[in-house]
């Protein structure tokens, strides 16, 4: 990836899960299978030279682990954010995926993103295609504000909410395009300062 003057956002889908091991979680929240483990390896090795300022995370267990591959391949151990409004469509209601505390067991480097909405009680809605449009915008605005240009931000959530994601990125409304995303898929989407967002690649 070159240098260029613009946001980047790197968004990237988890690596293979099993819903059968679910452990103490939701029945939502998923481990990943020996082989996802194995595609985090990859995927780590894949971007270890990429420059990248911050590393974002949903809450679910599959999603996290996906993000401590790709951490655990850079030398310096970067933070790793937990933000729970970037779990999948359709979790349990109610269900904001792990802790803090649940999830540093995996991953020692990391902490909870300030909330998006404000409070420390996440009681957004995850089921309804107009509470997963809200959910995007604020997401993709947060990002936009947060950041600059020049600066690269790696995104890790999952295939039903990169839906949302993705085309809110773009400045188009969710599900006129849909993406077939593939486990540990790379999209890019850069910001320009002339207000154009651009679609770098898809399940690079």
């Amino acid at each position: 990836m070159k240098e260029h003057d613009t946001l980047r956002i790197i968004f990237i889908r988890h690596a293979e899960t099993d819903y059968a091991d679910i452990g103490d979680r939701d029945p939502s929240d998923g481990e990943l299978t020996e082989n996802g483990r194995q595609q985090c390896l990859a995927l780590g090795e894949k971007l270890k030279d990429w420059p990248i300022d911050a590393y974002i995370t949903s809450s679910l267990l599959r999603s996290f682990r996906t993000a401590v591959g790709v951490c655990n391949a850079k030398s310096c151990k970067p933070v790793l954010e937990i933000c729970p409004e970037l779990v999948e469509c359709g979790c349990t209601p109610g269900y904001y995926g792990c802790s803090e505390a649940y999830l540093s067991r995996y991953y020692e480097n990391t902490k909870m993103c300030d909330s998006l909405f404000g409070t420390e009680r996440y009681t957004f809605g995850c089921e309804a295609f107009e509470d997963n449009v809200v959910r995007a915008q604020k997401v993709i605005s947060y990002i936009k504000n947060r950041f600059s240009f020049g600066d690269s931000v790696a995104l890790f959530s999952h295939h039903g909410f990169l839906e949302y994601l993705i085309p809110t990125a773009l400045g188009v409304q969710p599900h006129v395009f849909r993406f077939a995303l593939d486990n540990i898929s790379v999209t890019v989407v850069e910001f320009c300062r002339d207000g154009n967002a651009v679609l770098r690649c898809v399940n690079g």
